[in-house]
């Protein structure tokens, strides 16, 4: 894989991810009853910050699967995914995400994430969780498609797709 490719699939990859994080915070958020905007904010980036985490983990695992024959291209790619997973999502640099790499089941992952998220928030919100819990099988297969699609598809069409997504996004770092 050459820089090129490394960037344009990391790029597409963390876009695509963006994207997939924003859908899924709009509809864990609405589960809450209206908050003044200051308590908004602070939960958009509270469950962003989550999910951008546990979305990084599976595009990582998964790049690390699929690249597993170019130990060198997998890692190019996962390093440039790191740095824009942790920039763009203001991820912790404690390693506190290594957690979901000892989870060895799917059940296991949505009560990690089911207890960051309330430790984050300082409070258990039922509906929240129970959203979370219907939602994040189809999120992974969301996350594993996009995934599937930066390493499959060609260059030229992942490029259209960045462009296009970046034009459109909006600013998440709030």
């Amino acid at each position: 894989m050459t820089q090129e490719d490394v960037r344009v699939r990391s790029v597409y990859l963390f876009l695509a991810s963006s994207r997939a994080v924003e859908e899924c915070k709009d509809h864990l958020a609405a589960t809450f009853p209206a908050q003044p905007l200051s308590a908004r904010l602070q939960l958009d980036r509270a469950i962003r910050r989550e999910l951008g985490m546990l979305f990084r983990y599976w595009i990582t695992r998964q790049v690390w699967d699929l690249l597993e024959e170019h130990e060198e291209d997998a890692k190019a790619l996962n390093v440039a995914l790191l740095r824009l997973f942790t920039e763009g999502f203001r991820l912790p640099r404690d390693g506190s995400g290594l957690r979901y790499a000892e989870l060895s089941t799917p059940a296991e992952e949505v009560q990690e994430l089911m207890h960051r998220m309330t430790s984050a928030l300082e409070m258990t919100h039922q509906p929240m969780l129970e959203a979370l819990q219907e939602g994040i099988l189809s999120w992974r297969d969301a996350v594993a498609r996009h995934t599937n699609d930066a390493l499959e598809l060609p260059l030229e069409e992942l490029t259209v797709k960045v462009k296009e997504w970046a034009e459109h996004m909006p600013n998440t770092r709030t």
